[in-house]
């Protein structure tokens, strides 16, 4: 229960992104570049993912955190839902599919949580 309670920004989060990532999305007029605003978002969506990760794992920035926990909440565990996330709409979907291009905004917002992470956990002094 405990973690439930530390990383609860994290799970929202999540779920969040899973919503936003199974909806049948809406109709957009063709007008409209959808598809740049839709990187922009899968950017957005998982670097602050990445860093709320972080913060809670650094228990709201009061402490340092280890070099693992850093590498494996902030970049691998994101990367590895996010491409869980792609084969879910691909395999597992009729309204959505997946996408190499979502899947690569995706990482390069998880690389920028986690430099960010790293920098910050730097300046964190150890209790």
């Amino acid at each position: 229960m405990t973690v439930l309670k530390q990383y609860r920004i994290s799970l929202l989060f999540i779920a969040v992104i899973l919503a936003l990532c199974f909806v049948n999305p809406p109709e957009v007029p063709d007008k409209l570049c959808m598809t740049d605003f839709d990187k922009l978002i899968h950017f957005l969506m998982f670097s602050g993912l990445s860093g709320s990760i972080f913060f809670d794992g650094s228990f709201h920035l009061r402490q340092k955190v280890s070099s693992r926990m850093v590498f494996g909440g902030t970049f691998l565990f994101p990367v590895a839902f996010s491409g869980g996330i792609e084969i879910a709409q691909e395999y597992l979907t009729t309204v959505r599919s997946g996408d190499w291009a979502d899947f690569l905004f995706d990482v390069t917002g998880i690389c920028c949580g986690y430099l960010v992470g790293l920098l910050i956990n730097r300046k964190l002094k150890t209790k």
